[in-house]
Protein backbone atom coordinates (compact mmCIF):
# COMPACT_ATOMS: atom_id res chain seq x y z
CA UNK A 1 0.00 0.00 0.00
CA UNK A 2 1.53 3.51 -1.04
CA UNK A 3 -1.25 5.78 0.64
CA UNK A 4 -4.95 5.50 1.70
CA UNK A 5 -7.87 7.55 2.74
CA UNK A 6 -10.48 6.43 5.02
CA UNK A 7 -13.70 8.08 6.28
CA UNK A 8 -16.02 7.55 9.14
CA UNK A 9 -19.19 9.93 10.15
CA UNK A 10 -17.69 13.16 8.10
CA UNK A 11 -14.16 12.62 9.77
CA UNK A 12 -11.22 11.13 7.28
CA UNK A 13 -7.68 10.52 8.13
CA UNK A 14 -4.76 9.45 5.37
CA UNK A 15 -2.87 6.62 5.80
CA UNK A 16 0.81 6.81 4.29
CA UNK A 17 2.37 3.44 3.73
CA UNK A 18 5.53 4.65 1.73
CA UNK A 19 7.94 6.91 3.46
CA UNK A 20 10.71 9.68 1.82
CA UNK A 21 13.45 11.31 2.29
CA UNK A 22 12.47 14.56 1.23
CA UNK A 23 8.84 16.28 1.10
CA UNK A 24 7.92 16.50 -2.56
CA UNK A 25 6.71 12.76 -3.32
CA UNK A 26 5.20 12.89 0.14
CA UNK A 27 3.30 16.42 -0.39
CA UNK A 28 1.98 15.03 -3.79
CA UNK A 29 0.65 11.43 -2.29
CA UNK A 30 -0.86 13.69 0.63
CA UNK A 31 -2.44 16.45 -2.01
CA UNK A 32 -3.83 13.11 -3.85
CA UNK A 33 -5.57 11.52 -1.11
CA UNK A 34 -6.91 14.90 0.32
CA UNK A 35 -8.46 14.99 -3.31
CA UNK A 36 -10.05 11.99 -3.00
CA UNK A 37 -11.90 13.23 0.35
CA UNK A 38 -12.71 16.91 -0.95
CA UNK A 39 -14.33 15.31 -4.39
CA UNK A 40 -16.27 13.34 -2.60
CA UNK A 41 -14.78 10.03 -3.67
CA UNK A 42 -15.72 8.16 -0.09
CA UNK A 43 -19.20 8.72 -0.88
CA UNK A 44 -19.94 5.05 -1.74
CA UNK A 45 -16.79 3.67 0.30
CA UNK A 46 -15.43 3.58 3.13
CA UNK A 47 -11.88 3.81 2.50
CA UNK A 48 -10.07 4.43 -0.78
CA UNK A 49 -6.01 2.54 -1.21
CA UNK A 50 -3.68 3.73 -3.67
CA UNK A 51 -1.13 0.48 -4.21
CA UNK A 52 0.86 2.21 -6.21
CA UNK A 53 2.69 6.02 -6.03
CA UNK A 54 -0.18 8.19 -7.56
CA UNK A 55 2.53 9.99 -9.10
CA UNK A 56 3.81 7.73 -11.01
CA UNK A 57 1.18 5.05 -12.17
CA UNK A 58 -0.73 6.36 -14.52
CA UNK A 59 -4.49 5.42 -14.09
CA UNK A 60 -7.50 5.03 -16.52
CA UNK A 61 -9.61 5.00 -13.49
CA UNK A 62 -11.52 8.67 -13.65
CA UNK A 63 -11.18 9.15 -9.57
CA UNK A 64 -7.57 9.04 -9.59
CA UNK A 65 -7.04 11.43 -12.49
CA UNK A 66 -9.30 13.70 -10.66
CA UNK A 67 -7.46 13.53 -7.42
CA UNK A 68 -4.36 14.06 -9.38
CA UNK A 69 -5.67 16.80 -11.14
CA UNK A 70 -6.45 18.42 -7.56
CA UNK A 71 -3.36 17.98 -6.06
CA UNK A 72 -1.55 19.12 -9.01
CA UNK A 73 -4.07 22.09 -8.47
CA UNK A 74 -2.75 22.54 -4.96
CA UNK A 75 0.70 22.07 -5.76
CA UNK A 76 1.21 24.06 -8.56
CA UNK A 77 -1.76 26.39 -9.49
CA UNK A 78 -2.68 24.52 -12.16
CA UNK A 79 -3.99 20.89 -12.58
CA UNK A 80 -2.35 19.95 -15.62
CA UNK A 81 0.92 21.76 -15.44
CA UNK A 82 3.51 22.72 -18.48
CA UNK A 83 6.74 22.36 -17.15
CA UNK A 84 9.43 22.52 -20.36
CA UNK A 85 12.76 22.97 -19.97
CA UNK A 86 15.15 24.07 -22.66
CA UNK A 87 17.46 21.30 -22.94
CA UNK A 88 16.74 18.17 -24.57
CA UNK A 89 18.59 16.57 -21.79
CA UNK A 90 19.86 16.99 -18.80
CA UNK A 91 21.31 15.10 -15.07
CA UNK A 92 20.28 15.60 -11.58
CA UNK A 93 22.31 18.50 -10.60
CA UNK A 94 21.79 20.75 -13.89
CA UNK A 95 17.86 19.65 -12.88
CA UNK A 96 18.12 20.49 -9.28
CA UNK A 97 19.97 24.09 -10.17
CA UNK A 98 17.18 24.92 -12.91
CA UNK A 99 14.35 23.90 -10.48
CA UNK A 100 15.73 26.09 -7.57
CA UNK A 101 16.09 29.05 -9.70
CA UNK A 102 12.02 28.94 -11.23
CA UNK A 103 10.43 28.16 -7.98
CA UNK A 104 10.20 31.68 -7.30
CA UNK A 105 9.25 32.66 -10.76
CA UNK A 106 6.20 30.28 -10.69
CA UNK A 107 5.42 30.34 -6.76
CA UNK A 108 5.85 26.29 -6.35
CA UNK A 109 8.67 24.65 -4.50
CA UNK A 110 11.02 23.14 -6.24
CA UNK A 111 11.09 19.50 -5.50
CA UNK A 112 7.65 19.28 -7.25
CA UNK A 113 8.56 21.32 -10.48
CA UNK A 114 11.30 18.70 -10.51
CA UNK A 115 8.25 15.75 -10.01
CA UNK A 116 6.12 17.33 -12.43
CA UNK A 117 8.81 17.85 -15.12
CA UNK A 118 9.57 13.89 -14.30
CA UNK A 119 5.98 12.87 -14.64
CA UNK A 120 5.54 15.06 -18.41
CA UNK A 121 9.14 13.66 -19.81
CA UNK A 122 9.08 9.96 -17.72
CA UNK A 123 12.62 11.06 -16.47
CA UNK A 124 11.44 9.58 -12.82
CA UNK A 125 15.64 8.48 -12.26
CA UNK A 126 17.08 11.81 -12.96
CA UNK A 127 14.43 13.74 -10.76
CA UNK A 128 14.31 11.81 -8.17
CA UNK A 129 18.39 12.12 -7.74
CA UNK A 130 17.70 15.75 -8.41
CA UNK A 131 15.81 16.03 -5.14
CA UNK A 132 19.44 15.50 -3.19
CA UNK A 133 20.62 18.85 -4.41
CA UNK A 134 17.66 20.55 -3.87
CA UNK A 135 17.21 20.01 -0.74
CA UNK A 136 20.07 20.59 2.30
CA UNK A 137 19.59 17.21 3.97
CA UNK A 138 17.67 14.10 3.72
CA UNK A 139 14.91 14.21 6.42
CA UNK A 140 12.49 10.94 6.81
CA UNK A 141 9.07 12.81 5.87
CA UNK A 142 6.95 10.48 8.07
CA UNK A 143 8.36 12.16 11.38
CA UNK A 144 7.23 15.32 9.76
CA UNK A 145 4.03 14.27 9.28
CA UNK A 146 3.27 12.82 12.33
CA UNK A 147 4.80 15.10 14.59
CA UNK A 148 1.99 17.64 13.03
CA UNK A 149 -0.81 14.91 13.08
CA UNK A 150 0.00 14.63 16.82
CA UNK A 151 -0.77 18.18 17.47
CA UNK A 152 -3.68 17.62 15.01
CA UNK A 153 -5.26 14.94 16.94
CA UNK A 154 -7.84 15.01 19.54
CA UNK A 155 -6.08 12.39 21.64
CA UNK A 156 -8.62 12.23 24.54
CA UNK A 157 -11.21 10.63 21.90
CA UNK A 158 -9.14 7.44 21.67
CA UNK A 159 -9.65 5.08 24.74
CA UNK A 160 -6.06 3.87 25.96
CA UNK A 161 -5.46 0.76 23.85
CA UNK A 162 -6.27 3.02 20.84
CA UNK A 163 -3.97 5.74 22.15
CA UNK A 164 -1.37 3.32 22.48
CA UNK A 165 -1.19 1.36 19.26
CA UNK A 166 -1.34 5.32 17.24
CA UNK A 167 1.53 6.32 18.87
CA UNK A 168 2.93 3.15 17.93
CA UNK A 169 2.55 2.97 14.63
CA UNK A 170 3.68 6.70 14.34
CA UNK A 171 6.45 6.83 16.30
CA UNK A 172 7.13 3.35 16.76
CA UNK A 173 6.67 3.72 20.85
CA UNK A 174 4.00 4.83 23.16
CA UNK A 175 4.27 8.17 25.40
Amino acid sequence: MHAMVVGMDGRFAVLLGKDAAYPAPVAFTLAHELGHVMLNHLAEAPALVDVQDPARFHDSDSQEREADQFALMLLTGSPEPDIQTNLSSFNSPTLAAAVLAASGEYGVEPGTLALCLAYRRNAWAVAMSSLRFIYKERKRASDEVNQIAETELDWSLLNDEGAHFLRNVMFGKDD
